[in-house]
């Protein structure tokens, strides 16, 4: 669960305007998974409804990467298609392990033993930042011989 506290900072929004209780990952993820599907297909972003999913998986990287997994995989989860996943790769993932690698490769990795979908889309990312090829040699390795994202091989299953 997202704490309502952070969503409603981040949206710059008084908490009581928001639904009662925290923000279910499961939906943030969905609505995510929106927002990224059409923003890529019309390219169009900060004018979309569902920006503020970015807005708040953003700071989710920043202030709570734990929940920026979470939000990540379950979008992952969500994906029907091939682009779909390749879009969380270069997008969401990417930019958790670029941003919080550190914090989170451990927790990557130990998913990555049992998701076929995670270790392909690992496949994806290019770790940028402060982890650098250290960091990029460990999600390479959490990949395994997953086939690769631009491959052509189908969406592993969730």
């Amino acid at each position: 669960m997202i704490p309502r506290a952070l969503v409603a900072e981040v949206l710059r929004v008084d908490p009581a305007s928001l639904p009662p209780g925290d923000l279910p990952v499961a939906r943030l993820a969905a609505r995510f998974l929106d927002y990224l599907r059409d923003a890529f297909a019309r390219d169009h972003t900060d004018n979309h409804p569902e920006f503020w999913t970015f807005l708040l998986y953003s700071e989710l990287v920043d202030r709570q990467p734990d929940l920026a997994l979470a939000c990540a995989l379950a979008t992952l989860d969500l994906c029907e298609t091939e682009d779909e996943a390749a879009l969380i790769a270069a997008g969401p993932l990417e930019d958790l392990l670029s941003g919080a690698g550190a914090q989170v490769i451990d927790r990557v990795e130990t998913a990555a033993t049992t998701s076929p979908r995670l270790r392909h889309a690992l496949t994806g990312v290019w770790v940028q930042g402060a982890g650098g090829q250290p960091l990029l040699a460990r999600v390479r390795a959490a990949a395994g011989d997953a086939p690769g994202i631009d491959s052509g091989a189908p969406l592993p299953p969730r």
